[in-house]
This record gives structure tokens, C-alpha cells and sequence, in this order.
């Protein structure tokens, strides 16, 4: 999975392990010993990992990653696109390196991603990927403008490549709400109230790793987006 090492990806990777899967972990800026760390919490779950550094906005990078995780692994069953930036930029305050940096992690890194493990996948015979889209692909961040067209970008992308790899890859999405991860409560972004969203409460990196459990699962989904926001896109 891509940004596998920390954060919201970390909790997936840990979701993962626990399922059974061995589980291959992309980072690029995380502290190697942050990683040590993940893989270590990894293993304790009786998991295989091994880490992998690489640059999701760099498509032959991802072509190296696909056949270094292959080489190791054997098959790739699930990718999890999950390396994203969340940069600030209301509509007279984007540059263009925002733009372009943005647009290059939360979407052209996906796409190339699914492009190299997507082939890969149907070869093996069938796969799953799980791409993590946002609420503000469902409702627009006016604050992160550049955040919120990559992450639409990722719906519609979720849709394209659910029926160019049909029927063998399967091909979904989960929309996380608000999420608040554990140590970083102060100085997170501004968030809406709490007692403002239907199940009257913030979702955890856990929340959105059910999510994606989920769809690695439901064999007979494809070309889904799983808002998973306690109703807040319906509230």
C-alpha cells in the first residue's frame, strides 16, 4: 500500500495484517525509524512486511515498486492508494507547484500505480484495489481547492478503471470524513463540529481501515465509492 507507514495508512496496514495479509508498505518522507516502528507493530501481529521507498508521483518509480514488491511477494492480491497531500489553497491563494504537486500525488500517483499492479493483477488472475478518495470529493473544500479536485479525480478514476480491469480486478473507493488521528488533535486542520454530523462523532484511522477491509472483501462490488463520514454527506 502506498504511505503505509503512518497515520491513516499505518492503521490500514495494521488492519491488513491482522486480516492475514502480508503486507508491503510504500513511504517517501517518513523517518526510517518510524518505519522500523510500523513494521515492527506489524510482525508482533504474526504478519510478513517489508517497506519500500519510493516517489508515487514519479511513474517510473511505481514500475520499480511493482516489480520490487512482486520479486518479493510472489502476487500482489490488493493495492490500497492511499499516499496524498493535503495542501491549503483557497481559489487566489494556489500556485501553480501547489497545483502540480497535488494533482501529481493524489491522482496521477494512483492512476500509475493501478496501471502497473493493475496489469500484474490480471495476469495473476484477479486482484483488488482501493483507492482512498475524501469528503471533499463529495463536498467541496473551498480552502483546498487543488485537494478537493484531485480527490473527484479519484472518483471518477475508481469508476474508469472498475470497468477497464473488470472482471477480474475489482476496483473501489473509500471516502473518508473527518478523521482524527491519535496525537494530532491540536493543530489539525478546521473541522466541523462534532454534534454537526449524524453519528455525532469523529471517525478514527480504525473507521476508514474497516472501510477498506470491506472492500477487499465484498467479491461482488466494483466502481463503489464507501463515504465513510458518520452520514456527514447526507447530514
Amino acid at each position: 500500500m502506498t504511505g503505509g507507514a503512518r497515520r491513516l495508512g499505518r492503521a490500514i496496514a495494521l488492519a491488513l495484517a491482522r486480516e492475514g495479509y502480508a503486507v508491503a508498505v510504500n513511504y517517501l518522507t517518513t523517518p526510517p525509524e518510524r518505519v522500523k516502528e510500523t513494521e515492527a507493530e506489524i510482525a508482533a501481529l504474526g504478519a510478513s512486511c517489508r517497506s519500500f521507498k519510493a516517489d508515487v508521483s514519479k511513474p517510473e518509480e511505481l514500475s520499480s515498486l511493482a516489480d520490487r514488491v512482486s520479486q518479493e511477494f510472489g502476487r500482489v492480491d490488493l493495492l490500497v492508494n492511499n499516499a496524498a497531500v493535503f495542501l491549503p489553497g483557497a481559489v487566489d491563494d494556489v500556485t501553480p507547484e501547489t497545483w502540480d504537486r497535488t494533482l501529481d500525488i493524489n491522482l496521477k500517483g494512483p492512476f500509475f500505480a493501478a496501471q502497473a499492479i493493475g496489469g500484474r493483477m490480471r495476469e495473476a488472475g484477479g486482484g483488488c484495489i482501493v483507492n482512498i478518495a475524501s469528503q471533499g470529493a463529495l463536498q467541496p473544500f473551498t480552502q483546498h481547492i487543488p485537494y478537493s479536485v484531485s480527490k473527484a479525480g479519484i472518483v471518477m478514476l475508481t469508476r474508469l478503471l472498475a470497468l477497464a480491469l473488470a472482471p477480474s480486478v475489482r476496483v473501489n473507493a473509500v471516502a473518508p470524513g473527518t478523521i482524527i488521528v491519535p496525537g494530532e488533535e491540536e493543530g489539525a486542520p478546521a473541522k466541523p463540529r462534532a454534534d454537526t454530523i449524524p453519528l455525532k462523532r469523529y471517525g478514527t484511522p480504525e473507521d476508514i481501515a474497516q472501510g477498506v477491509i470491506y472492500l477487499a472483501k465484498a467479491e461482488y462490488v466494483t466502481g463503489i465509492v464507501l463515504a465513510v463520514d458518520g452520514g456527514a454527506t447526507v447530514g
